[in-house]
């Protein structure tokens, strides 16, 4: 018996670009779909030939679906989570994991009571230049962590319609949402690569003034007047992060990493419309370099060399045809077949056949996203953004939002723990550290 997934806030845009993935993955026997919105609802069931569907989550966690995905509002997504796990449904779950420490733990607690699997459907962990980055780090070519950033710079002129539509007459109330509430993007581009955890920060926020009053304190649900916020960040290695989230910005990418340790060093920067440029530069030391203990300092300068490799095809998305020079092992069916979104630095091959020609979206990573939630659910193994990194993910947001509304006080950032000993994981997915 395959599984059956509910959706939940199925009648909202994002959700309509995951229901034909479920559909086709082939661990998968049935969708359901709830939404609030009666008319939206069924306009969606009848485009995706949808059985059954259900008008709210309540009615949903009473269903016989196996796991819930969560396509929500933001600030919903923890209680929401809870109420499924205590519902004995596994949890797909839109980013953020939570908008409170308290939240948090309470999730985290949940997930260890129940033993279900939670899945935050984080992007930046499966794109393409973390992909790369991450192969690199844990092969040693970077060295140890100095000092990584990260960036979701999303302007409001380019927020209005998604906010008016999930919160109509009210929803200038909500678009203030704090910018550093939702930091899964960035923080992931470091801790989705190095598996430790940010320990401090200091954050200040831009007081927003523009004539759309949407920062207005006593207009924000939020009390929020931050449109902009940037954080400094300590890691668990002795390293440092800077974080920016931006909702005020004529910035040109909307999302952006860089990763620097002693010996490799990862850089992206904009190089026209849509297109980045990406390069990997490293110190080449002699092979016998330091052996015997000591440093040839006189000599260090023409012995270690500063190498450079551009990488301007890595965040390129244009699908991936299997070949027999690209199929790493794949079954002679997979030949001449595509998947769409991808790039060639992605892990395509652990796709299953019935992605092939499927929708992919946000730089080739909804595929990724499904497969390893669903494969997790079925062999009962935590995927790669189980509940433990989520929290990793989120707190260091939280901790920087409430920073900033202190004017740049260094705060410490809780620890929320690591999975259980013994608890059976994905092969793809990395040890905590």
């Amino acid at each position: 018996m395959g599984l059956k997934i509910g959706i939940c806030g199925a009648a909202g845009g994002f959700s309509r670009s995951f229901i034909p993935l479920f559909q086709a993955h082939p661990l998968v026997d049935e969708v359901y779909l709830a939404d609030l919105r009666a008319g939206p609802l069924a306009e969606q069931a009848a485009q995706f030939r949808i059985r059954r569907t259900f008008a709210s989550l309540d009615e949903l966690c009473k269903s016989d679906c196996d796991c819930i995905a969560l396509f929500t509002q933001r600030w919903a997504h923890a209680p929401q989570a809870v109420q499924a796990l205590k519902a004995g449904k596994h949890v797909y779950s839109a980013v953020p994991a939570a908008t409170s420490l308290e939240e948090l733990d309470e999730l985290v607690r949940t997930v260890e009571e129940t033993g279900l699997i939670y899945m935050l459907a984080e992007t930046s962990y499966y794109r393409a230049q973390t992909t790369y980055c991450r192969d690199r780090f844990l092969a040693g070519d970077f060295g140890r962590f100095v000092y990584g950033e990260g960036q979701y710079h999303h302007d409001m002129a380019h927020f209005y319609r998604s906010y008016m539509r999930s919160n109509g007459d009210l929803w200038k109330q909500f678009a203030s949402f704090p910018p550093m509430l939702y930091p899964t993007h960035s923080v992931a581009f470091i801790l989705g690569v190095t598996f430790r955890r940010m320990t401090e920060v200091s954050c200040f926020g831009y007081v927003d003034d523009d004539p759309d009053g949407i920062f207005d304190a006593d207009l924000s649900h939020w009390n929020n007047v931050f449109s902009n916020e940037t954080g400094l960040f300590r890691t668990s290695d002795g390293g440092m992060a800077r974080i920016c989230e931006f909702r005020r910005t004529a910035h040109s990418m909307m999302d952006r990493m860089t990763l620097t340790g002693t010996r490799g060093c990862y850089q992206e920067q904009p190089r026209e419309e849509g297109v980045l440029s990406n390069v990997f530069t490293w110190l080449d030391f002699p092979q016998d370099y330091g052996r015997d203990g000591t440093i040839p300092y006189a000599e260090a300068n023409d012995l270690v060399k500063h190498r450079k490799k551009d990488l301007n095809d890595l965040c390129v998305f244009n699908g991936v045809t299997i070949t027999e020079e690209n199929r790493h092992g794949l079954p002679d069916e997979f030949l001449g077949k595509t998947f769409l979104g991808v790039s060639a630095a992605q892990p395509y091959w652990q796709l299953p056949l019935e992605f092939a020609g499927v929708p992919n979206g946000h730089e080739g990573t909804h595929v990724f996203l499904v497969n390893d939630f669903v494969r997790s659910v079925a062999s009962d193994r935590l995927p790669p953004n189980h509940v433990w990194l989520a929290a990793r993910y989120n707190a260091p947001g939280i901790v920087a939002h409430e920073s900033a509304r202190r004017d740049g006080e260094r705060l410490t950032i809780p620890d929320f723990g690591l999975p259980p000993a013994g608890r059976a994981a994905m092969a793809e997915t990395q040890p905590l550290r």
